[in-house]
């Protein structure tokens, strides 16, 4: 069944969905391809980012799959996007994301997650971090503000649906964010030192 946008079966399983968006954002680019002639890349990738990635992103903090067959499903289609555009050339499809200054659908996905996280850890949300997270914490600091310094600690689960709900998937990636990243003094910072952290990773 639908439940506000998001396609669920019993399993909470996000395979159902995924094939959905998949298949609506691929009718979506045969649009494009069929209606366009010019497809350099400043003004296709302005079409694939207006009216196709929109269906690929649209709540994915709630369905972020974990599935390696779901995340290709996904990746399936920015590949085919990069092949429309004209003046790319032959060349991978990790070397057309670099040169486009994009990323991968999964990368936006993990990057999605951080910043959720961060707007959790800073009252941008409002939502208590302590009924959300678990930290590593000492008794003397359960009141005070302190516990954000330390890492996080992942649920204990046997389900695979629950090690992939939102507050166990982004444990690890938190807990390997450098200290100036994770406690970034404002939004567009966090994001800004992220972005040039994956930037200066990427390029070693």
């Amino acid at each position: 069944m639908k439940d506000l946008g998001i396609w669920v079966n019993r399993n909470l399983e996000p395979s159902i969905h995924i094939n959905k968006i998949a298949k609506k954002a691929h009718a979506v680019l045969s649009q494009i391809q069929r209606s366009t002639t010019l497809r350099d890349s400043k003004t296709f990738i302005a079409l694939y980012k207006s009216f196709v990635r929109p269906h690929l992103k649209t709540a994915a903090s709630c369905w972020n799959p974990s599935k390696r067959e779901d995340i290709l499903t996904l990746e399936r289609v920015q590949k085919r996007a990069f092949r429309m555009v004209t003046d790319l050339g032959k060349i991978s499809y990790e070397e057309k994301l670099k040169k486009m200054g994009m990323q991968s659908l999964e990368d936006r996905r993990k990057r999605g997650d951080l910043i959720d996280t961060f707007k959790y850890m800073n009252g941008i949300y409002d939502a208590d971090p302590l009924k959300l997270f678990t930290f590593v914490q000492t008794r003397h600091e359960r009141n005070t503000r302190s516990y954000l310094e330390n890492n996080l600690v992942p649920e204990k689960t046997s389900l695979n649906v629950r090690k992939n709900f939102f507050t166990n998937r982004i444990v690890n990636e938190w807990n390997l964010l450098p200290s100036d990243i994770r406690y970034g003094s404002s939004l567009n910072e966090f994001k800004n030192y992220y972005d040039a952290d994956i930037e200066m990773i990427h390029n070693v």
